[in-house]
């Protein structure tokens, strides 16, 4: 089930998703991947990212989708014809394991997507949920300078290295933020954590994703780390709880300059052990995110 895409998809009439199959053949690519989707969920939601590529009317009038994506110059995760319309995957993630709690984001009132660059995810949510009050932050300032020509009715600002945000206290009733505590030195990772107990109400929840043992044993069988480095960082997480490294350089991560900010990884007794006094834990799933990151929902106490 993917209830983002899902839900965005049922705006749809057969003819538009006849119009959408029609044009498919401009562009081979998502031809391909369509021709090849083992399940009628991925056909939805390829249906939305052609839709918006190839611009067809319909489905950029009934939906709010669009094919605009960030030049070169600016930060994105995902480019090219499989990433038109937003981040489907997140933003399908995160309405999966939100609803495996309890939790519809037909209900949520306010959100925020915490590290939001240049949009990607937001614009799938957005487009999915207009009544949410969405904001969004992110340290890159170009990037959300362009999230924000195509998000006007979200409240999109550029956040500090540190806590504090500009939003009030209890403001928020929902924030998530995809690969962030992965990058974050683990005590700044903590004072960011205390920093989103400030912003979401009581009963509020936060949805985040963290490095783990699942992406160790990724990176090492993709070769990405050495199996030398792989044990140092398995090592680290079984004795202390965490391993970090500053390892963007000189130049940054797109011109963010933070030694706060490299690689980190977590356990997740670390998570608990540090976490549930403010927080409940009601959902850990190792590599739920691309088979890499451990995702984690948090009801704020």
């Amino acid at each position: 089930m993917a209830p983002v895409s899902h839900l965005l998809f049922e705006r749809l009439g057969a003819e538009d998703v006849a119009e959408v199959q029609r044009r498919l053949p401009e562009s081979p690519e998502l031809h391909a991947h369509y021709a090849a989707a083992p399940t009628d969920g991925l056909r939805e939601t390829l249906t939305l990212i052609a839709g918006a590529w190839l611009e067809v009317p319909a489905v950029v009038e009934k939906t709010g989708l669009t094919s605009a994506q960030p030049p070169e110059d600016v930060h994105a995760m995902a480019r090219g014809a499989l990433a038109a319309g937003g981040g489907f995957y997140e933003a399908d993630l995160i309405a999966e394991v939100l609803a495996a709690v309890g939790v519809e984001l037909d209900e949520v009132q306010s959100a925020l997507d915490f590290g939001c660059s240049s949009g990607r995810v937001l614009r799938a949510l957005s487009a999915a949920y207009p009544h949410i009050g969405w904001a969004g932050c992110d340290p890159n300032e170009v990037a959300v300078a362009w999230a924000g020509e195509q998000l006007p009715d979200a409240q999109l600002f550029v956040s500090t290295d540190a806590p504090p945000l500009p939003l009030a206290d209890a403001s928020l009733d929902l924030a998530y933020a995809i690969s962030i505590w992965s990058h974050f030195e683990p005590s700044l990772g903590l004072r960011w954590f205390e920093e989103m107990h400030r912003l979401i109400r009581p009963g509020g929840h936060l949805v985040c994703t963290t490095h783990g043992l699942t992406s160790i044993a990724l990176y090492a069988a993709l070769e990405l780390r050495t199996p030398e480095q792989s044990r140092e960082i398995a090592d680290a997480l079984y004795s202390r709880g965490w391993w970090y490294a500053a390892e963007f350089g000189e130049e940054g991560d797109w011109g963010v300059l933070n030694p706060d900010w490299g690689t980190a990884f977590v356990s997740p007794e670390w998570m608990l052990t540090q976490l549930c006094s403010r927080w409940h834990v009601l959902e850990f799933a190792p590599g739920r995110n691309q088979d890499n990151q451990d995702v984690y929902v948090l009801r704020r106490v």
